[in-house]
């Protein structure tokens, strides 16, 4: 293994581990040496993720809660660095899509979309960048989207203007903490585009991908591992320069 990319003794919590990015991005960090902390309010994904780390001889636990419950984020980061004595680095999946246009919502709606993808990663980054910061080593990367730079909307996304609120925040987080936490913590984001999961079937292979398809010059959608191996990047040592970056994973969909 090269070592800009050795993760050998660290120990990542990975946000909505039990999903399709998360979970690649779990294994791709246990691949390059990482330990593995799984949290995610679907217990059997998440355990069945962790199994899978384990085969790569790799140490994996999960955590169940909702990412969006502060109070709960808190008892879950006390969990983690109790169980493994340290976290140096935490990958911020979790979120949710929300499809609805706006005349369509409530502020609750709205509320909800905030919390749980804005709101959970900055839960995260409050309850472990301080041991982080002791150690004088951590990673943070957040999952942003395409969205939040094009506005979302048809045809190629499930999400609008909501969601591209939430994740311009996340961009937003994303660049103050990368001042905030510096010089010792690096804070990243990556911003995902088609990525074909259990949750974007309906679009990645519906009657509309021949369309959808002319906009992306990559000629394809993007699938998990594309995403996961952005995340390795910004978790990895040989990313120790790199902090407040937005990086597009979309296949050229979107460039700026």
């Amino acid at each position: 293994m090269h070592p800009f990319y050795d993760l050998t003794g660290k120990v990542a919590v990975v946000t909505g581990g039990g999903g399709d990015i998360g979970g690649a991005t779990c294994m791709a960090l246990a691949r390059a040496g990482a330990d593995i902390i799984i949290v995610d309010l679907r217990e059997q994904q998440a355990q069945e993720r962790a199994a899978a780390v384990r085969a790569l001889g790799r140490q994996a636990s999960v955590l169940v809660g909702d990412c969006a419950d502060d109070a709960k984020v808190q008892e879950m980061a006390t969990v983690a660095l109790e169980s493994m004595g340290h976290v140096d680095i935490l990958i911020n999946v979790a979120g949710g899509g929300e499809p609805r246009t706006f005349f369509e919502l409530t502020r609750h709606d709205f509320d909800w979309v905030l919390a749980h993808n804005l709101g959970s990663a900055w839960s995260w980054a409050h309850a472990l960048a301080p041991q982080m910061i002791a150690n004088k080593w951590g990673r943070i990367v957040n999952t942003a989207s395409i969205s939040a730079k094009h506005g979302g909307g048809p045809p190629a996304t499930v999400s609008k203007s909501a969601y591209a609120a939430a994740k311009n925040g996340v961009l937003g987080l994303t660049k103050g903490l990368a001042k905030e936490l510096a010089p010792y913590v690096t804070v990243n984001a990556v911003c995902p585009g088609l990525i074909e999961a259990r949750g974007t079937k309906g679009i990645t292979r519906g009657p509309l991908i021949g369309e959808i398809l002319k906009t992306i010059p990559a000629g394809r959608v993007g699938y998990p591992d594309d995403i996961a191996a952005a995340m390795l990047f910004f978790a990895s040592p040989g990313a120790g320069f790199v902090t407040g970056e937005a990086m597009d994973v979309n296949g050229g969909q979107y460039i700026d």
